[in-house]
């Protein structure tokens, strides 16, 4: 291998109308950050959110085009469960998903898909609605999860109020519901991962309420529990109950032991309950003074993060190595009111984000905090980079009633606790408005300026594409991201072209591309990118697909092959693609079928008769030449037979076809009676 210098690299919540107002004061000028983490930073990100719903595309893709001519990177796009698997159980439609993801790379933006497994509406903001699959409630009524059977309620969580919500599904449930999640993901990685292997910068994953991780302690199946009150517990499901029961026994022994604790006078398992009047156990200070308090807190607290955990598991397990540049990001909302006044940190408490067990005050702990941030490192063992987001960023602290708030305090907490662990955080604003006004994008400033934020995603694309919104956002993305920055060229070099500079690869949004290069008969061929073409920065690999590590080796390719070559400049992830044809096979009495779906389905089968007579399923080959194609090898096939397709969905494509011996490899389009021999 040749040697080569290398270069080392350096790593919310609705207020109402009243706070947006406060946040349209004079313009200050923007701070000058000399020492922020996210300055110069190759890790840095400035993403958009599109709309919970696209309902405009000439609209949409007007803004994408004009927040990608000052900078911005990526997309976040919520990729909604119940409205991909809206018809019924595994029957997942991703049409729209093809139309979303298509107009925003069209623009050379990647892609920042929100696996979201909550509801769309009941939260601030909201201006759809998209709930949970229908078929999910009734499909587990009647199962057994930790001993309880499950009623038509049984997933759902269950607030103080004796109120159910419907927005996702109880943490307490998962060991029901995990495969719901995993056959989502997986459908999703079926669909997205050959066309969009590199256009995926990050895949994030709701956890809970507007894909936050919490309880949904402050949404519209309970009453009163809006900003700026301290919400309500949401620990009162049959499951739930039975979760704190189980773990007070295992924590302190037996009942005698959780006597001694509370200095309670229990008699059975079954009496352990969350507090009977949530009110008093507030008022009181129980919750932070009394050892029931803390334990229950912490229960609560520790049953959230655990959730999160499983949910990431799944997830990670099912993209399995697809999108390899793709991190893995979780967000946790910016609670930031009611954290002093009567009842300190009351509305985080019922949220479930801290733990009232520590020392809430002190930087050693998080304020309280360490275990929900800390989640990033339990999942870091994924192989894929994790990132924490946190909201309301713009918000300023008005510590004063009713509201009791410190917004830009807790931004400040969270920062350094996520840079105390060690934990990747970027950032977002909480509400639209809060972009808009010069005091919001100074405060935005501030939280980079004083703490590790590394990325910024704006809530939403359409405050950001014209006005306030896009001057400030685009002397943000400056600021952090000063010109020249980005790369201007990258060269594939190696046995190819004698490690010269006659492979250049040209760029389309972050990602570089070099086609038809073609490496020879001799053994050991091999390749690397170089970006300046001095090797003073260079990146290797290994295998054919990965994420480029900087200085690294000689990425090995097979003699005689011609390869489609991609990078993607942001997340490193780089693919050598064969396009030579293979050589033929040997003769055989196969005939390979291959079709392009009318719509969208899980799966695909051929039906046949008049010489072979049977269903035989179908993979999904990719998308080629703008359409979706499946495909079927028919072994000793006859010299003619009849055909035509049927889907998951229970559709059948006309007319019917007639195989004729044609070809060995024929294609056939939907609605088509043709039988062609080349790809149309």
């Amino acid at each position: 291998m040749r040697t080569r210098s290398a270069r080392s690299a350096t790593g919310a919540i609705g207020l109402g109308l009243a706070i947006i107002a406060s946040l349209l004061v004079a313009p200050t000028s923007v701070s000058t950050a000399t020492a922020a983490t996210a300055t110069g930073n190759p890790d840095f990100t400035a993403n958009v959110m599109a709309p919970l719903e696209v309902t405009d595309w000439t609209q949409f893709s007007s803004q994408l085009a004009t927040v990608k001519s000052y900078g911005v990177d990526a997309v976040s796009v919520d990729v909604w469960w119940g409205k991909v698997e809206a018809a019924g159980d595994n029957q997942f439609n991703w049409s729209y998903y093809d139309q979303v993801f298509s107009t925003i790379t069209s623009r050379g933006l990647d892609i920042v898909p929100i696996l979201s497994f909550h509801q769309c509406g009941g939260n601030v903001g909201d201006t759809c609605n998209i709930p949970l699959p229908a078929w999910l409630w009734g499909k587990y009524t009647g199962a057994v999860v930790n001993g309880v059977t499950l009623d038509a309620n049984g997933l759902k969580h269950r607030s103080e109020q004796g109120n159910v919500s419907s927005e996702t599904v109880q943490g307490w449930a998962d060991s029901a519901v995990l495969n719901e999640y995993q056959a989502f993901t997986q459908s999703f990685v079926a669909r997205y991962g050959t066309n969009y292997a590199t256009r995926m910068q990050e895949i994030n994953v709701s956890l809970g309420p507007a894909g936050e991780l919490r309880y949904p302690s402050y949404n519209s199946h309970d009453s009163g529990t809006g900003y700026p009150t301290r919400g309500a517990l949401q620990a009162y499901s049959p499951l739930a109950v039975k979760s704190f029961q189980q773990w007070a026994v295992a924590k302190y022994g037996t009942i005698a032991g959780v006597n001694a604790a509370w200095g309670s006078t229990l008699t059975a398992q079954t009496q352990i309950q969350p507090p009977s009047n949530a009110g008093f156990f507030f008022s009181s200070d129980d919750y932070r003074s009394t050892t029931y308090g803390k334990d229950f807190v912490d229960w609560y607290n520790k049953s959230l993060v655990d959730h999160g955990e499983r949910m990431l598991d799944t997830v990670l397990a099912a993209l399995g190595t697809s999108f390899p540049g793709a991190e893995i990001g979780y967000k946790i909302p910016g609670v930031h009111w009611s954290m002093t006044g009567p009842t300190p940190r009351a509305a985080e408490v019922a949220a479930g984000l801290v733990q009232t067990s520590v020392d809430m005050n002190a930087a050693g702990t998080g304020r309280g905090y360490a275990t929900i941030v800390g989640l990033a490192n339990r999942v870091a063992d994924s192989g894929r980079g994790v990132i924490l987001h946190f909201t309301c960023l713009e918000f300023n602290d008005e510590n004063f009633a009713p509201q009791y708030s410190q917004a830009k305090t807790l931004v400040g907490w969270i920062g350094a606790e996520a840079g105390r662990q060690g934990v990747k955080i970027k950032g977002e604003n909480a509400l639209a408005g809060g972009i808009t006004s010069n005091n919001g994008w100074d405060n935005v400033n501030q939280a980079f300026d004083n703490y590790p934020y590394l990325g910024m995603t704006v809530l939403r694309v359409g405050e950001v594409a014209s006005g306030t919104g896009q001057t400030r956002y685009a002397q943000f993305i400056q600021k952090y991201r000063p010109a020249g920055s980005a790369w201007t060229s990258l060269y594939v070099r190696g046995t190819n072209n004698s490690w010269g500079l006659s492979t250049p690869m040209t760029k389309s949004g972050d990602v570089w591309t070099a086609s038809n290069v073609s490496f020879g008969s001799a053994t050991g061929q091999r390749f690397k990118f170089d970006v300046k073409g001095d090797w003073s920065l260079n990146y290797g690999g290994t295998g054919l697909t990965g994420t480029a590590v900087q200085g690294g080796g000689d990425i090995a390719v097979s003699a005689n092959t011609t390869y489609t070559i991609t990078f993607n400049e942001r997340t490193k992830a780089y693919a050598a693609t064969p396009s030579t044809p293979p050589p033929p096979p040997p003769p055989t009495s196969g005939v390979t079928v291959h079709f392009a779906e009318w719509q969208s389905a899980t799966s695909y089968s051929i039906h046949t008769w008049n010489g072979i007579s049977g269903t035989f399923p179908m993979a999904y080959e990719g998308f080629i030449n703008g359409r979706h194609w499946w495909k079927v090898t028919l072994a000793n096939a006859p010299s003619s037979f009849g055909f035509t397709f049927t889907n998951s969905n229970g559709n059948w494509d006309s007319p019917d076809r007639a195989y004729t011996g044609q070809a060995g490899t024929i294609y056939v389009l939907p609605g088509n009676g043709t039988v062609y021999t080349a790809r149309p």
